[in-house]
């Protein structure tokens, strides 16, 4: 997957404290195919469980559902504006008030 987390995003998300994980889950019961991600979850460092798996940008790393992948179409840039993540790529835009929760 091609990945891309902007400066403004990055800067966000390096404020979370060491020994814990970006958590990225899709909501099952959305009806909303694209706009089915509605908040960033940090938690405990662990590993992923049989539904999940983990993946990398630079140096950080999201747990994320076996299927993220596809739902992005493979592509997702990751932003930060107006105190919301933004998930896009280069053909639309999924989400522009995606919050952040400390779990």
């Amino acid at each position: 997957m091609k990945l891309e987390i902007t400066k403004s995003a990055k800067e966000k998300l390096y404020e979370f404290p060491d020994g814990k994980f970006i958590q990225l889950s899709l909501d099952r019961g959305s009806c909303d195919i694209v706009n089915n991600l509605y908040e960033i979850k940090i938690v405990e460092n662990r590993e992923p469980d049989s539904t999940e798996k983990i993946i990398q940008s630079d140096d950080l790393y999201f747990i994320v559902d076996v299927d993220f992948e596809d739902t992005y179409g493979h592509e997702l840039t990751i932003d930060y504006k107006n105190n919301f993540f933004v998930f896009k790529n280069k053909n639309q835009m999924f989400n522009n008030r995606i919050g952040l929760r400390y779990v």
